[in-house]
């Protein structure tokens, strides 16, 4: 999929939910044009809508993506299955030795960070907080993570509006630490989850927090 249908999947991906004058203030169409978009897209069962509740006026209808929608946007499952056979298929008696299955899958997600974060290595020794940032978010974005990053009340946060493997993370969270400790690598800072598509919300959230060293690093990276 692509142009303005695209568009639309990912700014309802970015912000749950969105109404039509909301979608064509955003993308710089007219409200109809988007209307009939949306009509498609509802056809296509990848969009629904809601009506938003009003004292006055016309009723309003707020769209959001239904689970096709989610799947319609990059996802990358071969990868994935690829990257755990791959694993598995190394791993020792020892290394499952008194483990259940949930915690053989935790142990394969972090290992699996560790190999991406190995390929890093030589790129990032020595460098600050702000070239591990924009080297960490150069990567996420290549995986289609579709990752921001800012820094609030002396807090990075980095959020990924799309999970390649959003499927599968919502069976089991387990694959959530492969974001969570490949986040924590990259960078070499203390990372915890905030938010989290398994909970509900729309996007993985993580946060650091940040000492004034850190964050004069970004803030100088910023503006220089």
């Amino acid at each position: 999929m692509e142009g303005t249908r695209l568009r639309i999947l990912q700014l309802l991906q970015r912000n749950n939910h969105d109404t039509v004058d909301g979608l064509a203030k955003t993308i710089g169409l007219a409200p109809a044009t988007i209307r009939r978009h949306l009509d498609i897209l509802q056809r296509d069962r990848l969009v629904a809508f809601e009506e938003v509740r009003k004292k006055t006026g016309r009723p309003e209808y707020s769209f959001y993506l239904t689970d096709g929608g989610q799947e319609a946007l990059p996802k990358d499952y071969d990868q994935l299955l690829g990257m755990m056979v791959h694993e598995l298929s190394g791993m020792t008696a020892g290394d499952i030795s008194a483990k259940n299955g949930q915690q053989i899958l935790e142990l394969v997600f972090r290992r699996l960070s560790t190999n991406v974060t190995r390929t890093y290595d030589g790129e990032l020794a020595g460098k600050d907080l702000a070239y591990r940032l924009d080297t960490l978010m150069r990567h996420l974005g290549e995986a289609d993570f579709s990752p921001e990053a800012d820094v609030e009340e002396g807090t990075l946060r980095i959020r990924l509006l799309n999970c390649p493997f959003r499927c599968v993370a919502l069976e089991n969270d387990s694959v959530c630490n492969f974001d969570l400790h490949l986040i924590s690598s990259m960078l070499d800072l203390d990372i915890q989850r905030a938010e989290c598509i398994c909970d509900g919300d729309s996007g993985c959230m993580y946060t650091a927090a940040l000492g004034d060293a850190g964050q004069r690093e970004l803030l100088s990276s910023a503006t220089g």
